[in-house]
């Protein structure tokens, strides 16, 4: 079982405490509200009140043992995630990954031990636009290699076709991971024939696909 340390409760932490325990994983969470780690007591391994940028106190958390360590602190606390993420890389944990607003401050928590640095609310954001900006993408996940996977829903234009016929790989360069008919669930062969609100999962570089998405546009 997997050990995991995550630092700062609010709706991100909380979620992800919750969410890797739900996947078998042994949380140690971590903060400085009462209310909050009664919230999560009877979920997690192990729920206490506690100041993250005390090394004894941490040490005798015993969060050495972890194989990740997540700060999830909020911006007002950033004081607070440079010290915690110091303290945790200090105490032997391999992988630190900690929370933030800005790339300023990102850069900080990387100088500060970070192994990776998210930004939650800006990836949310750029999400949010790409599917605002294609009405046939379902969802899109950009991947830090500049490919993306997305969903995207088969136009009326293309229905009718075999992947055969669309060739999707050869004229855009995308991958096609699986196919949605009808709520099921099926992997792509090139014979298989799609219907107008199908559904694709597709990889590839993330302009491709977004160009893709423009191609698949409704004509407005």
């Amino acid at each position: 079982m997997r050990t995991y340390v995550v630092v700062g409760l609010g709706q991100f932490g909380e979620h992800l405490a919750r969410r890797l325990t739900e996947s078998g994983g042994e949380v140690i969470a971590v903060d400085l509200s009462l209310e909050r780690i009664e919230a999560l007591k009877d979920v997690v391994a192990q729920a206490v009140r506690a100041d993250c940028t005390s090394e004894d106190t941490m040490r005798a958390l015993g969060v050495g043992k972890a194989e990740v360590a997540v700060v999830a602190l909020g911006e007002e606390d950033f004081e607070a995630a440079v010290l915690g993420t110091a303290v945790l890389k200090g105490l032997g944990i391999k992988t630190v990954v900690v929370r933030s607003s800005s790339r300023q401050r990102g850069r900080i928590l990387s100088l500060a031990g970070a192994s990776r640095v998210v930004y939650p609310e800006a990836e949310m954001g750029e999400q949010l636009a790409r599917l605002l900006l294609h009405s046939c993408m379902m969802a899109s996940t950009e991947l830090p290699s500049g490919y993306a996977l997305a969903e995207l829903r088969v136009p009326e234009h293309a229905g009718g076709k075999s992947l055969q016929q669309l060739r999707l790989r050869q004229t855009h360069g995308l991958n096609v991971i699986a196919i949605q008919h009808r709520g099921v669930v099926n992997e792509p062969i090139p014979e298989a024939m799609l219907s107008p609100g199908d559904v694709l999962l597709v990889a590839g570089k993330g302009e491709r696909v977004a160009a893709l998405a423009r191609l698949w546009e409704p004509e407005r």
